[in-house]
């Protein structure tokens, strides 16, 4: 419940049926025009409520925009998770999840990862960012590793460090495409990173 104070207090009660209104008009605005020309006059209209609305469920865009990415974001990490433990042998699970991570997730068809880079762009101090689902991505790469690669032990400093230098990879990726309007898929150099990752994480004998 929410209260504003004024010329006369109203009190307003949430319902969960507007918030998920909001949410799918943002998800198609986003997807469809991206983070900064999705606008909450667009998203409130899309849910058939006022644009003053919007502020009782949510205090700003960005925690609109997190409440579709994260939950998006983490589904996917969990289904390649799935995916690397049915993968063969050691290569092909590192290579599945490094490309599941840059060329799936990095480059999805959805848009929300490139509305991902419009949004950390846009960030203010005042929009008070906390960066816990890269913490959250980081610390799953390197379950994955743990649990389905093997190889390395927990603690292992290097597994901190490729998973760091895994997701600025992605952030590069993402932001290249998003960018240069580049088909990474297609492209030779996203084979050449993909070759330097794994041998970064391949052999426990090499340093990251």
């Amino acid at each position: 419940m929410s209260k504003r104070t004024g010329e006369a207090s109203v009190v307003r009660v949430k319902s969960e049926a507007v918030r998920e209104a909001i949410l799918a008009s943002a998800a198609t605005e986003i997807s469809a025009n991206g983070y900064l020309d999705t606008t909450i006059g667009r998203i409130a209209k899309g849910a058939g409520i006022a644009p003053s609305n919007v502020y009782v469920y949510f205090v700003s865009k960005l925690e609109i925009y997190f409440a579709i990415y994260d939950p998006w974001f983490k589904d996917q990490f969990l289904a390649l998770e799935r995916r690397v433990k049915r993968q063969p042998t050691r290569d092909k699970k590192i290579r599945h999840l490094v490309q599941g991570i840059l060329r799936d997730i990095a480059i999805d068809q959805t848009g929300y990862t490139a509305a991902l880079m419009e949004a950390l762009a846009a960030i203010k101090p005042k929009d008070k960012y906390r960066p816990d689902l890269l913490t959250w991505a980081e610390n799953k790469i390197e379950q994955i590793i743990l649990k389905s690669v093997g190889g390395y032990e927990a603690g292992d400093p290097r597994l901190k460090a490729f998973a760091h230098l895994l997701m600025l990879t992605f952030d590069g990726t993402a932001l290249r495409v998003k960018a240069l309007r580049a088909n990474a898929q297609e492209d030779g150099t996203m084979d050449a990173v993909e070759d330097m990752l794994m041998a970064i994480i391949s052999g426990s004998g090499h340093s990251v």
